[in-house]
């Protein structure tokens, strides 16, 4: 088996094992031992479990981070409200397939990422830094041009980031038998109309 051979087989392994028992639970001895290679041979690569689980999610964090930065650079650009509806639902669209194609890793970023301190905590605020900074960005660009109306821009960003990751996290990893381009034309719906609540209304009299 060659180094790189080895290398994806522990990283392989290592998904695997982090999803059967948890990144607690699961020792290098498991990684090894599912990989089918001497426990030796683990630290010619990593230097602990630690850094396995790093290596995993900055390499999932690196195809989104590259898809983002291609797609929102002209996130709200486009002369009529059809192109600015199209690069919207293309951004969805291209996250959507990562998830999809990374579904194991997205799953141990979030459960793990989000659920302890140490190295979850640096790793998943690393995360939300880049994506946040790249989103309100984009939301300053909108705002300037008239096509959004936000009191505050990194607060309309986190509210943004929140939906779209909340939403992911749910039809992606939990309810996967949902209808895909159905939540991408309802989610970019909502980005770009939101709730369409009436201040106006008149409220109904019992009679």
């Amino acid at each position: 088996m060659g180094e790189i051979d080895t290398k994806n087989a522990l990283v392989t392994s290592a998904i695997r094992m982090f999803q059967q028992n948890g990144f607690q639970r699961t020792r290098v001895s498991d990684i090894v031992s599912d990989a089918g290679v001497a426990q030796g041979t683990f630290y010619n690569y990593f230097r602990s479990k630690d850094d396995i689980f790093r290596d995993i999610c900055t390499h999932f964090i690196d195809l989104l981070q590259q898809k983002f930065v291609e797609r929102t650079e002209h996130l709200f650009d486009g002369e009529t409200s059809d192109e600015v509806v199209e690069n919207v639902r293309h951004v969805i669209r291209d996250i959507i397939s990562i998830y999809q194609e990374h579904l194991d890793v997205a799953e141990l970023l979030f459960r793990e990422g989000i659920g302890n301190g140490g190295i979850f905590k640096e790793i998943y605020e690393d995360f939300l830094s880049l994506f946040l900074a790249l989103i309100e960005d984009q939301v300053k660009k909108a705002i300037g041009r008239g096509l959004i109306q936000v009191e505050d821009s990194l607060i309309g960003s986190v509210l943004l980031f929140g939906l779209f990751e909340r939403s992911l996290l749910y039809f992606v990893l939990i309810e996967q038998k949902t209808d895909m381009e159905k939540f991408e034309r309802v989610l970019v719906d909502f980005v770009l109309k939101g709730l369409s609540f009436d201040y106006g209304f008149k409220a109904f009299k019992n009679e």
